[in-house]
């Protein structure tokens, strides 16, 4: 047997609410409300918290809508509620079970039960799997809508370095139970705040240096690239070990004013609409540095022309190209295209960082892989499913353990617990045997010697 536990406190977090006006007695079919602002017919409505007992979901009149300070329900109370209850508009009111043999494969609905609103998780016992994964969701029964899927939860259980069991063996450790002062939401940022604190420690840790990531294929004229969605600190080169195109050598790292020095005389925009040839003229983007007439170069294509309305980004073509392109291409005038050997990082919007050549690629290098070894930063929760990269992950039990005391103890201090000096210890111990596996060499440049 297996038994599934979902989280019914995300439920009412954030949620349009409003509290009971007047006792509601159970069997009755409306209730009285300080304000019906936000309601109407069709909703779902949790009456009262999350976990606490008599809390129940109920869902408004299909047809009748709420007037005055009274709202309309689709069916009678089944518990009595005091004046002052919370009325919330939730989105949900049922959860569904799903099983497949595989975390990819095909999703078969085990069950749909409503959500046991008294409780803080909603509870399913399955006895018909005994492999394989399970999948929940919550359902609208009114609209037929749905949340997402949950990660795969394994039949087996989850793993040892799961975010699940981190905070699984805490709450034993502890003799704790998920409820109103310990919650998922809080062990999470507990949990979060000691990765954080294990991972700003002096040094990078060997386990999240990333080699030989596929950054993407070079273009002709390309000359940047984003940098890796997960790169530490991407608005500096201080995490990039390494960056090459194919099989060449890494790029050497140069500063933001060296880079303007190579494009000094180059003007470059972009095509603000496509281009066909045989077209009479082509708009950029921006046209004002461009010359009065001569050519321009989009990829490995040269397009002639006689004439450059700046105000309008037209040019007047006097020379075909032999390629269609599309709006956004680069455009050039001016420029050398070659190999690449030198690189800089900076933003241009103040949000995306990108990573510049010191010149555009030459057709030479057309489709091949553009390399980068780097430095990557903290995961970002997603689910309970997720692992941490941490080997010595076995550190977060302590520190959660702590910070559940913590939580019921304002007063405890954290060298006189010893689940916080065990973590301080297990830290240390696991920074110590840390390794980078790199070897730094410096090499004096002495010109006088070469």
């Amino acid at each position: 047997m297996k038994t599934l536990y979902t989280d019914n406190t995300i439920l009412t977090q954030d949620k349009k609410s409003t509290c009971l006006q007047s006792d509601a007695s159970s069997g009755s079919t409306t209730i009285e409300v300080q304000s019906i602002v936000g309601f109407s017919t069709n909703q779902i409505l949790c009456i009262g918290e999350i976990g606490s007992e008599k809390t129940e979901i109920v869902k408004t009149h299909s047809s009748t809508a709420p007037s005055g300070n009274t709202i309309t329900l689709a069916s009678a109370l089944t518990f009595d509620h005091p004046q002052d209850t919370k009325v919330y508009i939730i989105d949900f009111d049922q959860v569904e079970i799903s099983w497949a043999s595989t975390t990819g494969g095909d999703k078969s609905v085990l069950a749909t039960i409503d959500i046991q609103a008294d409780q803080k998780e909603t509870i399913y016992k399955d006895t018909t799997k005994s492999s394989g994964y399970y999948f929940v969701r919550f359902k609208d029964s009114i609209n037929t809508l749905y949340s997402d899927y949950s990660d795969p939860i394994p039949y087996s259980g989850y793993e040892d370095n799961t975010v699940w069991a981190i905070k699984d063996r805490a709450l034993k450790a502890t003799n704790e139970k998920i409820g109103d002062l310990i919650t998922h939401e809080y062990l999470n940022e507990s949990l979060w705040e000691a990765r954080r604190e294990y991972h700003k420690a002096p040094g990078k840790r060997p386990f999240r240096k990333k080699f030989n990531v596929d950054l993407g294929n070079v273009t002709t004229g390309m000359y940047k690239i984003a940098v890796p969605s997960d790169l530490e600190k991407p608005y500096t080169a201080e995490n990039i070990f390494g960056i090459r195109i194919g099989t060449s050598e890494n790029l050497k790292y140069y500063d933001k004013k060296e880079w303007d020095e190579d494009y000094r005389n180059v003007a470059h925009t972009t095509l603000a609409s496509d281009y066909t040839v045989g077209d009479t003229t082509i708009t950029l983007t921006n046209s004002r540095d461009f010359d009065d007439s001569g050519s321009i170069k989009i990829g490995d294509d040269t397009i002639k022309y006689s004439a450059n309305n700046r105000s309008t980004g037209v040019l007047t073509i006097s020379e075909d190209g032999s390629s269609n392109h599309s709006s956004g291409d680069d455009v050039w005038q001016n420029v050398s295209y070659g190999l690449p050997t030198k690189y800089t990082v900076f933003t241009e919007d103040g949000t995306n960082y990108y990573i510049y050549f010191n010149r555009p690629i030459d057709d030479d290098y057309e489709d091949q892989n553009i390399w980068i070894d780097y430095y990557r930063t903290l995961p970002t929760y997603d689910s309970d499913a997720d692992e941490l990269d941490e080997p010595e992950y076995d550190m977060f039990v302590n520190y959660l353990a702590w910070k559940i005391k913590k939580r019921k103890n304002e007063g405890l201090q954290p060298l006189d617990d010893p689940d916080y000096t065990l973590w301080l210890a297990k830290k240390n111990d696991a920074l110590k045997k840390e390794r980078l596996g790199q070897t730094v060499r410096f090499v004096p440049e002495i010109s006088h010697l070469q």
